[in-house]
This record gives C-alpha cells, sequence and structure tokens, in this order.
C-alpha cells in the first residue's frame, strides 16, 4: 500500500504546478509499483492556480499534500525532500508515467549496491498523443555512465531517478537560481551527485517522458543546450577548482561541444528556418563569451 505518512524506507516526490488532469494519472502510476513495501507519496502543490493539491488529496492513494506559494520546481522538489522519510528518495513529474516496475527494479539494484548510489533508468519520449517521436529512446541501453560522461551529455531523465537520500543531503539538494529556473536544475544536481555517489544504470525502459510545448526540455533543441549550459554553470561555481578534474575538461570546450551536438539536433530535426539557427547561434557565442 502505498500512502503518506511516517516510518518509510522509500519516499516519492511529486511536484505540480499546472497539470492537475496529468497528476490524477501520475498518482495512480505510483499506486500500482509492483515494490513491495510501503511508499511514502509527497505532492508539492507550488503555488497552483488550480488546486491542484486538493486533486491530489481526493486520490485514493492519499498521499501527504504539501502547499507553498510557487517558487519553482526546484524549491519545491527540495521541499518534498525535507518532509520526506525514506531512506531512498525517487521523483515523479505531474506530466510523467511509470512502468509497474520502476521502483522495484531499482530498490533491488540500490540495495546489492552496498554503499549510497543514484540509480536510473531509461525512458521513452512521447508526444502530446501518446506516440513516441522519432528517436524516441534514451539513453543508449550500451551507456556506460560515469560524470565525465555526464558532464557532456545529460542522459538522466529526473523520473527516472531513485538515489540515496544521504546522497542528496552531501550537496545541499536541487540547486536554484534565476539562470536554472529557465532550465537545468536536475542536471545540475545529478552532476553534483555523480562527486559522490557510483551511477547506477538500469538499461530497460521503465519511465515514459511526455514532451510537450510548455515543456523545458524535452525535443527543442536550444531549450536543450541553454539548459545544460546553465547546470555547467551552476557546476563549475559550485567547485571551480575541481571543474576540470571532474569534467575531464575545460567549461568552454564542453560549451562547445553542446553546441555543436544543438546543431547536430536541429539539422536531423530539419529545423531549417534562420530564425531558429539565428537563435541557436545567437545562444552558442553567448554561451562562449561567458566562459
Amino acid at each position: 500500500m502505498t500512502t503518506g505518512g511516517a516510518g518509510y524506507d522509500l519516499s516519492v516526490v511529486v511536484s505540480t504546478h499546472d497539470r492537475p488532469l496529468q497528476l490524477r494519472e501520475a498518482i495512480a502510476a505510483i499506486r500500482a509499483q509492483d515494490h513491495p513495501g510501503p511508499i511514502e507519496t509527497i505532492v508539492v502543490d507550488d503555488g497552483c492556480p488550480e488546486n491542484s493539491g486538493d486533486i491530489a488529496e481526493r486520490h485514493a492513494l492519499h498521499p501527504r499534500v504539501v502547499r507553498q506559494n510557487n517558487g519553482g520546481v526546484s524549491a519545491a522538489r527540495n521541499r518534498g525532500i525535507a518532509e520526506a522519510s525514506g531512506t531512498y528518495l525517487a521523483f515523479l513529474d505531474a506530466d510523467d508515467r511509470w512502468h509497474p516496475r520502476k521502483l522495484a527494479v531499482q530498490i533491488e539494484r540500490l540495495r546489492a549496491q552496498g554503499v549510497a548510489a543514484f540509480c536510473f533508468t531509461r525512458f521513452r519520449m512521447a508526444h502530446g498523443d501518446g506516440q513516441p517521436g522519432d528517436d524516441s529512446l534514451h539513453p543508449s541501453s550500451t551507456l556506460q555512465p560515469s560524470l565525465r560522461v555526464l558532464a557532456r551529455n545529460n542522459f538522466v531523465g529526473c523520473s527516472t531517478v531513485v538515489v540515496d537520500r544521504s546522497c542528496v543531503q552531501k550537496v545541499g539538494g536541487f540547486p536554484d537560481s534565476e539562470a536554472l529556473r529557465k532550465g537545468g536544475q536536475d542536471y545540475a544536481l545529478w552532476l553534483r551527485i555523480a562527486t559522490v555517489a557510483p551511477l547506477v544504470f538500469v538499461p530497460e525502459v521503465l519511465v515514459d517522458y511526455w514532451v510537450h510545448p510548455t515543456s523545458r526540455v524535452g525535443s527543442d533543441a536550444v531549450k536543450n543546450f541553454e539548459g545544460a549550459v546553465f547546470a555547467l554553470q551552476s557546476f563549475r561555481a559550485w567547485n571551480e577548482q575541481q571543474f576540470e578534474v571532474w569534467t575531464g575538461s575545460t567549461y568552454r570546450a564542453l560549451v562547445g561541444r553542446r553546441g555543436l551536438s544543438m546543431m547536430q539536433a536541429l539539422w536531423r530535426g530539419r529545423r531549417l528556418d534562420r530564425r531558429m539557427w539565428a537563435k541557436a547561434m545567437r545562444s552558442w557565442a553567448r554561451a562562449l563569451i561567458e566562459s
């Protein structure tokens, strides 16, 4: 049974701001998990104008609902972490969906590590109509994760993560800033955690990641690039002395590589209009200048 309360081994944090219809389905996906133990479910109503907290409270799962003024996704997730009692933390965005085996598989892998660790899975990107997009499965099933690889490409979807709570506490939770509120909050935290914990990859698709026009990331190559830059800037500022040691590269080289990837993604997506290319070039140039 999955409820809110104390004494749980696993806590799920769901942050929501403007997804009332999707929230019901997300909570239902938590309830459908095969994980044999109890799961603490915390829904953070981040100043929702449509009263998503009320919708969550009426759900048969009876999650614990925490309400706060709108402070952005990092603040909402950090509030959920502060309220959680579980040894392990999982994050679910209201518009993503878990497969029933997800938590059971990941908790088994984490317990087998013998040390505090960070676990993530493959995911499927789908559009609003539920249909998978081109190149919809991420990351590659042959991925060999490391901090240096992560610094070059964010292969972790937030809703795929289960992590030992102590790893998050060691690095201070989700970083927050004006820049990161535009994108990159998740990635900035994964980079920090990768300095203190092993990355455990489950090469199985256990999450459906829904892409819609208001997604902070997804299929928009320029938004992805900008979010990555904000995260790398945050990571460098967090420990500038160790940045190049950890990443095996300079910040400028990482931004250059990311810019090339952005251009390749635009080309593959046949985004050939001048305005999009001009926007991409301006964003890339601005990031390089700031380096």
